[in-house]
């Protein structure tokens, strides 16, 4: 099992680079951001990460096959996100 993580993370570089991964994650990037400006934190994360792995579930059954590659492009994407947020809102409360 461990040799299986350590083969998902060396892969990881090569597959983030792949126009679907490209797209899961400015997608998830572009939700969160969204998704911060209506809804706590916590919320717009997990609304954003459910309905990636949504995505997810639907392409196992009748798209491609569920990639986890995928999924961590939309981790990757939200973290961004939330990142990107997090200074917005410091920015404007150090300016008030």
């Amino acid at each position: 099992m461990l040799t299986s993580i350590n083969k998902f993370f060396l892969d990881l570089p090569l597959k983030l680079k792949e126009e679907d991964k490209v797209k899961h994650l400015f997608w998830s990037f572009w939700l969160t951001i969204v998704a911060l400006i209506v809804m706590s934190v916590p919320m717009a994360f997990m609304g954003v990460f459910l309905l990636g792995l949504a995505k997810e579930c639907w392409d196992a059954r009748y798209g491609s096959g569920f990639c986890w590659f995928d999924m961590m492009s939309n981790l990757i994407g939200s973290v961004a996100g939330l990142l990107l947020g997090w200074a917005v809102l410091s920015l404007f409360t150090v300016l008030r």
